[in-house]
């Protein structure tokens, strides 16, 4: 048996033994609501998380040391971001403006406890993805003397050229500097909306358009930047996303949108937007990081593309970058670029190292992944425990996916799954790992409301919004891996699915 598929501890790495790991093991529903409500008996197990919403322990101890070197009493945060440009946009458009140190290339933000400001700047520094790389602070930490040695990892020097040109090659984006790397996911999607808004400061377009269902900081970040974010639930429903784009065009910044969706898998009619986008003069931007490049051919019908690298193109699970890729036959791209670069925080050079080598056979993987959905999808149909399957066969933009689709076995590697009868069962009997993220090398679950949208859950509103949304508060998404997909069955069949 595959060395994930079993049961894994709570507050397990995974990848496992890894300080670096993105993702970490919440085995049970119970660990999932006790680490969303900060539950001490489940955070204390943790030895990782997901870096935007978990500080790495690296970075935790690096704090502890500015904070002692610096005389910083226990009543403030320390909030630490990745350099001293990261530092400048934590306090750009904030009506804030805390402490900042520099200290060994690093930036930190010193602001009481207390400050009403406080949870604005954790916002704004998730949202941007300005955060500290593990890396950097081991790096540090080993200079100074505070650990003994630096994880040993397989890497591949120059790795910033190895996966400028490998996303070149997979976007056919022309040329090199079409290709620009950012520290993480969020720092690339923040950096081309910051972009799009220093455009349109002297006209009437302050909106952003934001197509189906986004991840939760995508959509929290549209809301925090847009004066008014118009949403279309539905990202297939292509009557009326031209109507709401030629009734507010004069409004409407950029069009912003995933291909396909997370985590109903829907996809929109891309060279339809493109279009009517083109018709009405506004940029299009499409986070292809579910897609990936390698099944997807997104670049001819947008603007501009994103990916978390993260994510599949990293599939270790142990590295956080993002990418912004421009068309090179676009206006909007060439036009925005220099002020994109403005906002992109540069990966850290170890980080590009390691994920070198994931993306180095970034193609090759997913056609495993897309040949295990395929039969994933198969298998969960015929489940007399499920209620639906979420994957790009099922939803009415499959018509759609197929304009773009690669080749034909080219299968975004997500599915999500409801039960005929309450999630926690099926979740807990799941011998696989089940934490935050998604992509890496090992099939992972993850009950998406819980873990994305738990505040929602909570409320009348809340439930209101995620049904607007279509989302069913007891999903189950699987990323699926590399492992023999009869051993996934076989895990699927071991807890009664």
């Amino acid at each position: 048996m595959n060395l994930y598929l079993k049961n894994i501890e709570t507050g397990a790495s995974l990848p496992f033994n890894n300080p670096h790991a993105v993702s970490v093991s919440l085995p049970t529903l119970n660990d999932i609501i006790g680490y969303e409500e900060k539950d001490k008996a489940v955070t204390g197990k943790m030895q990782t998380g997901y870096p935007r919403f978990f500080m790495n322990k690296l970075v935790a101890k690096l704090v502890d040391w500015v904070r002692e070197q610096n005389g910083i009493p226990a009543s403030a945060e320390v909030l630490p971001v990745m350099n001293e440009k990261a530092l400048g946009l934590v306090i750009k458009n904030l009506q804030v403006n805390p402490i900042t140190i520099i200290a060994e290339d690093c930036g930190f933000v010193v602001i009481d406890k207390a400050h009403p400001q406080l949870a604005v700047l954790k916002d704004h520094i998730r949202q941007a993805g300005l955060f500290l790389s593990s890396r950097k602070a081991e790096d540090i930490l080993y200079k100074i003397g505070l650990v003994s040695s630096v994880f040993e990892e397989e890497t591949i020097p120059d790795g910033k050229h190895s996966i400028i040109s490998h996303l070149n090659d997979a976007y056919n984006a022309q040329r090199l500097n079409n290709v620009m790397l950012a520290s993480c996911g969020m720092n690339a999607i923040y950096s081309v909306f910051e972009a799009v808004r220093s455009a349109n400061v002297n006209t009437t377009k302050k909106a952003i358009l934001q197509i189906g269902c986004l991840y939760v900081d995508s959509d929290q970040l549209i809301k925090r930047i847009s004066d008014v974010p118009y949403l279309v639930p539905v990202s297939s429903d292509t009557n009326q996303i031209g109507e709401l784009i030629e009734r507010e065009h004069e409004r409407i910044a950029a069009v912003f949108t995933e291909v396909p969706n997370n985590p109903l898998i829907d996809c929109v009619d891309l060279p339809a937007l493109h279009a009517v986008c083109k018709r009405y003069d506004i940029p299009l931007i499409v986070d292809a990081t579910f897609g990936t490049p390698h099944n997807v051919n997104v670049l001819p019908w947008c603007d501009i593309a994103v990916e978390s690298l993260t994510k599949f193109a990293c599939g270790h699970g142990d590295s956080i970058m993002g990418a912004v890729i421009l068309n090179s036959s676009s206006y909007w791209s060439q036009n925005l670029s220099n002020e994109i670069r403005k906002h992109i925080i540069q990966p850290y050079e170890r980080d590009t190292n390691r994920l070198a080598v994931g993306i180095a056979d970034y193609e090759q993987r997913m056609k495993t992944v897309s040949f295990n959905t395929q039969q994933l999808i198969s298998y969960l149909e015929n489940s007399p425990v499920v209620k639906e399957v979420y994957s790009i066969f099922r939803k009415p933009g499959y018509k759609h996916f197929l304009q773009i689709q690669k080749h034909p076995d080219a299968l975004p590697g997500l599915i999500s799954v409801e039960f005929n009868s309450e999630l926690r069962s099926y979740y807990d009997r799941l011998a696989m790992p089940k934490g935050p993220s998604l992509g890496t090398n090992f099939t992972l679950a993850m009950p998406y409301v819980y873990l994305a949208h738990y505040d929602l859950l909570k409320s009348a509103n809340g439930r209101k919004h995620l049904q607007l949304m279509g989302f069913p508060a007891e999903l189950l998404r699987f990323s699926v891996g590399l492992e023999p997909v009869d051993e996934i069955i076989e895990v699927f069949r071991q807890a009664r699915i």
